[in-house]
Formats: C-alpha cells, structure tokens, sequence
C-alpha cells in the first residue's frame, strides 16, 4: 500500500469519528449526549443520543459524506415537511439542525426499528392481513398529507418504515428519510428515483411522474410483508420489468411511445401490431445496453395467486379478507399511473375500512383482532386513545359500526379511478348499504311491536323492555355465530 493512499484513509477515517460514543454534541438551544451508532447510511451515520435539556431520547443524523448537495435536499425536504403534524400525518418528526465541527447534523424523535429488522426479528415470518392493514393505514395517511403539500417522498421501502414502539403499541409506524424527496414542480423526465425491486414502471421508463410512484411502492411493500420476498425481485431494472409484465401485464403502448428510456428494454414488434411493442430478450439487452441482466426469483407467477399462498385458513372471512387485499393491490399496482388510486380513495377501499367484516363483528375472532389492531394503531397519546377504545367497544355492543370505519358509500363503491374494487365494493358495500336500511326499518318496526306488547300499567314494563331486547340481542348472535360456521365448513360465500 502507498504512503499516500495509507494517509488517504487515515483522514477519511478520522473524519468518520469526529463523533464517538459519550461525546456532547452542541447546538444552538440543546445539547446531546451521544450513547451509540445504531445505523449508516449513504450520506451518515445514526447515533442514538439524549437531549440533555429535556432528558428524551433522539436520533441523530451526522451527515458524513462529502456530498453535501444531499444534506442540503434533505434538509429543504425536512423544512416542508415540518408544518405537518408528526402524530396525525405519520411521519417523524424533526426537531432542528446544526454544524458540528463541520459536519452537518439532524436531530428527530428516536423511533424504535425499521420493518426490514422486525422481519429479521421475527425470523422472515410473514405478517397476517391484520398486522397488514394497520401499517397500510397510517402509510397511505402519510402520503395523503405529502400529496396536500406536493412532496413525493420517492424512497419508500422497508427500511424508511420505523415502528415507533413495538412492545407497547404494536404496528404504530412513522414514515422517515426524505433524503431522495422532492416536490412534484422538481420531477423531470428521466430523473431517476426509488429503490430497486419497488421502482414504478413510469420511472423505469423515463416518464414524467407524480406522487403515484409512491402508491406504487407502498403495493410493494404490501406484498413483502405478506410473502417475505420481492413481488417482481430486486436485483436489476430489465428482470423487474420483465416480471412486472409477466405477473401483472405489459404497460400501454402509449405509456412505451413516450418513455425516454422504452428503447432501453422494449423493441418495436414488426410483426404484430397489438402490442407495439415487445420486451427484449436478455440477450438483445445485453447486446444493446451492455448490461448482463442478473437473475432473479419473483413471489408469485400472477398478482391473482396471492389468495392462494395460505389456503390453510380457520375462518371464512379471512378469505373475504385476502380478496379485499388482492383488490388493494390491484389498485395500488395499476401500470398506468393515471389509473393507480390515490392516498384518499385508498384510505375508503374496503380493505381498509373494513366494510366487509362489519357483519361479523359478533361472531367472529378474526374480525374482532382486525378491529383490535387497527384500534391499537390509531394514535400514540394514551388519553386519546383510551377514549377511542371505549367508542369503539361501547358502538360494538350496541351493534353499530364504529364511526372510524364507517366510508362513505361513494369512496367503497369506487374507490379512485381503480375500477378492480368493484366486486368487493358491490358486494360488500353497495348490496349491503341497501340492506342495511331494510334491516333497520324491520328492526324498528319489530321494536316498536315488542314494547307496545310489553306496556303495562302495573307489570314492570321498563325491566320486561329491557330483558326482551337483550333476549333478541342474544339471539340474533347465535343465529349469526351458526350461520358463519355453516358458511365456514362447507365453503358457502354469504349472499348479498
């Protein structure tokens, strides 16, 4: 090795610890105790820290990398960010700025772990839908809230999804990094952006984009947590392309005219004119771009076999419940970004507000964890969420659907311009809504037949009131309990 190259990385390593474990590092209001490095990145590294003024935990970002065009992105993105309300909006939430012996350094709330530890916590175990939903929930909250500002956070993958607290709030979780964000006037075509293995097919092809590349990512991440392993793999552009079209379909013919970047992967088809165009063999991309596409495993042949990963089922309404997921992603993974859902339509698809499970609130142990969990999810300030948790169990004894989850009709029947909603919305919603009214008008005039029976001046008529109600109450479940085993044993879908 060379005197000089020696020297080399002598400075570069000195520079790597002008900050070590027990340092204070000051700023203009506070200062921090630094305990531990706990993760690096690309442009720093991660230090778990105490704000010795206030005695909290934090995070600390020190930008380390020379780059400093990257530190000044994200700290623009951070200010744009910051008028958002960390709690509601799901995303974590900053706290200031500062020079330290040069280095620039970024202070936010101490978060817990990322999603891609936890699935190495828990040994690659897949997540159930119900762990799902809540985690999706928040997510397409936090888009929602970017989309209002028009930020496109641009990064979003298992790493840059932190729980806030596992052991005492199960699946709370915050959107972090916005070092690759950027507001929808700074998109220009070809820019390149996300991570591989969960990159839109529009900036795969050098379209013009918009904040739907983030829905694009989020159906991705979906899908991970579900299977433990990439839908459309991770190791190169042309094999993700290649099994995008393979398990979902190939993009338009005019979404390829106007990619800058379609010749890169597509060759005009001469002898077919539907479709235009045809995907390159890996020879002819490694011919034409000299790059030897790497080999890749995907999760599933079809989007459509994901309700068949887990046949091995205890209720019925799990099942309901996958076709509500497949529907989802259906939604979210729509090639044609004109045609994906967005944020707000998202938050009314039925997976998400649960309009088909509703029925079975009584009956069912999967749909009471499902509503357990999303309860669990919704805010980490205990008094607010211990007045959520009474609402809800008080409006589930009375056999009402908690206000929380009720969508409106229009955002279940057609959820964006994702028209792949549309059998579990009909039927679970659309049917429904109209049955619902029957059903009440019934039990309205059934109640008021019951207490003109039960009027008497001298029998105790309030008490015999009462004791009927709960009477039919009771009844009423234990019809729904059999009925719900019979459909489970024999396989019988409900009729709407």
């Amino acid at each position: 090795m060379s005197q000089s190259s020696a020297s080399t990385r002598r400075l570069s390593a000195d520079k790597d610890c002008v900050v070590k474990p027990n340092d204070i590092v000051n700023s203009s209001t506070t200062c921090y105790l630094v305990q531990d490095f706990v993760g690096k990145g690309c442009f720093g590294k991660v230090a778990k820290s105490v704000n010795l003024f206030t005695a909290k935990d934090v995070a600390l970002k020190i930008v380390t990398s020379e780059d400093s065009r990257a530190s000044k992105r994200e700290l623009k993105m951070l200010q744009a960010i910051r008028g958002l309300d960390p709690v509601k909006t799901n995303v974590v939430e900053f706290f200031e700025t500062f020079e330290h012996r040069g280095l620039t350094c970024l202070a936010f709330e101490k978060l817990d772990r990322d999603m891609f530890q936890l699935l190495m916590d828990r040994h690659a175990k897949p997540l159930s839908l119900t762990e799902i939903r809540p985690i999706a929930h928040q997510l397409l909250t936090a888009f929602d809230a970017l989309r209002g500002i028009g930020v496109i956070h641009a990064d979003l993958k298992l790493d840059n999804i932190m729980l806030v607290n596992h052991q005492n709030q199960p699946f709370r979780v915050k959107l972090i990094d916005f070092g690759l964000s950027l507001h929808t006037s700074e998109v220009r075509p070809g820019l390149v952006a996300q991570a591989i293995g969960y990159r839109a097919p529009e900036v795969i092809l050098g379209l013009p984009f918009t904040e739907a590349i983030d829905m694009w990512s989020l159906g991705c991440v979906l899908v991970v947590l579900y299977l433990s392993c990439h839908l459309f793999g991770s190791c190169c552009e042309y094999q993700q392309m290649r099994n995008i079209i393979d398990v979902i379909g190939q993009p338009a013919d005019h979404l390829l005219d106007a990619g800058s970047f379609t010749h890169k992967f597509f060759n005009l088809n001469w002898h077919n004119d539907n479709p235009k165009w045809r995907l390159k063999t890996p020879m002819e991309y490694k011919l034409t771009t000299g790059i030897e596409p790497k080999e890749c495993e995907r999760a599933l042949n079809h989007l459509d076999e994901i309700v068949t990963i887990f046949p091995d089922m205890m209720e019925l309404m799990e099942l309901e419940d996958q076709i509500a997921f497949l529907s989802l992603l259906k939604c979210l993974l729509q090639t044609d970004h004109e045609q994906r859902i967005s944020p707000d339509k998202a938050l009314k698809h039925p997976f998400i507000s649960m309009v088909h499970l509703q029925e079975e609130l009584d009956t069912s142990m999967y749909v009471e964890d499902s509503f357990e969990k999303m309860n669990l999810s919704q805010t980490d300030d205990s008094n607010e969420e211990l007045t959520f948790q009474i609402v809800v169990e008080e409006e589930l004894k009375t056999g009402e659907t908690p206000a929380c989850l009720q969508a409106d009709a229009a955002g279940s029947a057609s959820p964006g311009s994702c028209n792949d909603t549309s059998d579990v919305a009909t039927s679970k919603g659309g049917a429904k809504d109209a049955s619902a009214e029957d059903q009440s008008a019934a039990a309205q005039a059934d109640s008021e037949e019951n207490k003109e029976e039960l009027r008497s001046p001298t029998d105790g008529s309030t008490v015999k009131e009462e004791t009927a109600e709960v009477k039919k109450s009771s009844l009423r479940r234990f019809r729904k309990f059999f009925s719900r085993a019979f459909r489970t044993v024999f396989r019988i879908k409900k009729r709407t």
